[in-house]
């Protein structure tokens, strides 16, 4: 059975409680033919880039097995995740998993998630490098395997479901039921709403939920009882994950890890469109895809300007609101005013989490720490930069703004 669920979350467990148990040895740590200190990335002190990797190993652990690596599988997802530990934040790129690339080494063209079972996360890593421009330090692999136990040693995850999910394969097992509003999943749950891929949107829409999944896995880790839960959090990290990073590295990371803000976690999806005859392929848009890349990763942003922005006027603003959220709009407008922002349109014919999308190149951390502290509704909203029109759903309720906001129903004064 092909398993295809996508565990990026652990990345943020990783973070906060995988080097602060090196000690028991638990962790696959492999030789670091890519490794740089964090305290020097490229010159830029405390910057590191790392690609981590789900791949699906069914029945295959680390500690059960001669060999230290998921050999031969390929990856369900992929994230180039960038920590910026001067400035707090974290960036987050998920890259589609059919994305049409050349495999490094004259291993002509193929989907990107071929690159793992081809040659390891060393090829992996070699491929993203070449075909996107993105050096990377260091790589964390992931047995998708282990998503329900580390949600159930959580003790559960906090997932605001933003449509309608239902699909039954009795073959597979799989039964999913989920109407939109709060649930508490357990790891079962959990395995099925991150399986969900039966919508208009596909895999994109599934990416979407995984990063979704990286901010309740985030809140639920800076819960105090956590401590209690790090030798089965131990136990599962040192079963399915593997890794180039050093021990200090880790170590760094998980201090780190400890006290980031989820308001400082930015994601993005490379954007594209599908195509293909024989083999069905993801075609990145190489302009947008580096936009995104150069902000998020590179941390060098485009000059003033972009997708269908101005670079001269004021800032502008769409909403997006769930119904429930109406009354609560002229006060938001009025303030987004004070500060100098133009509304340019609202529609009330959104029912998700609350968000706040980045879209050209005109948007800074500045401007964006800015909006949350217009409304306390915006303070835990989720960050995601994409540019307008670049991905199947319009992200935009009209043409060349630089921001959408999101008022979800989990919204609170």
């Amino acid at each position: 059975m092909l398993w295809v669920v996508i565990l990026s979350g652990i990345l943020c467990a990783l973070l906060i409680f995988i080097g602060i148990k090196l000690l028991s040895s638990s962790i696959v740590i492999k030789d670091p033919i890519f490794h740089k200190e964090i305290v020097s990335w490229h010159g830029n002190p405390g910057q590191k880039v790392i690609l981590l990797m789900g791949v699906d190993a069914p029945n295959r652990n680390l500690r059960s097995r001669d060999t230290d690596s998921f050999e031969g599988t390929r990856t369900d997802t992929m994230m180039l995740v960038r920590v910026n530990a001067a400035k707090q934040r974290v960036a987050v790129v998920s890259i589609p998993r059919d994305s049409k690339v050349y495999l490094s080494g004259n291993r002509g063209i193929d989907k990107i998630n071929a690159a793992h079972a081809v040659g390891g996360p060393e090829l992996a890593v070699q491929t993203v490098q070449d075909s996107f421009g993105i050096p990377i330090d260091n790589f964390i692999v992931v047995n998708l395997r282990g998503v329900r136990e580390l949600v159930d040693a959580l003790g559960g995850i906090d997932i605001y479901v933003e449509k309608p999910m239902h699909y039954t394969d009795n073959t597979a097992k799989l039964f999913i039921n989920f109407e939109p509003g709060p649930h508490h999943l357990d790891g079962r749950h959990a395995e099925a709403y991150l399986r969900f891929r039966h919508d208009q949107l596909g895999d994109i829409g599934r990416i979407r939920r995984q990063q979704q999944f990286i901010m309740a896995v985030t809140k639920k880790l800076r819960d105090p009882s956590v401590v209690f839960k790090i030798p089965d959090l131990v136990r599962i990290a040192g079963q399915y994950v593997e890794t180039d990073l050093s021990a200090n590295d880790l170590l760094t990371l998980a201090f780190f890890g400890k006290d980031l803000n989820m308001n400082s976690v930015r994601t993005a999806t490379l954007p594209g469109h599908p195509g293909g005859t024989r083999v069905s392929y993801w075609i990145v848009d190489p302009t947008a895809a580096q936009m995104i890349l150069d902000r998020l990763i590179l941390d060098n942003p485009q000059p003033l300007g972009g997708f269908g922005s101005s670079a001269n006027g004021p800032v502008k603003v769409g909403i997006y609101y769930d119904p429930a959220q109406v009354n609560q709009l002229p006060a938001l407008v009025q303030n987004l005013q004070k500060k100098n922002f133009t509304v340019v349109c609202k529609s009330g014919q959104r029912k998700s989490s609350s968000q706040i999308i980045e879209h050209t190149g005109r948007v800074t951390d500045d401007l964006t720490d800015s909006l949350r502290g217009i409304d306390n509704r915006l303070s835990n909203a989720r960050l995601i930069f994409a540019p307008v029109g670049t991905t199947f759903e319009n992200n935009a309720c009209s043409v060349g703004e630089d921001y959408t906001l999101v008022l979800g129903a989990d919204s609170k004064p």
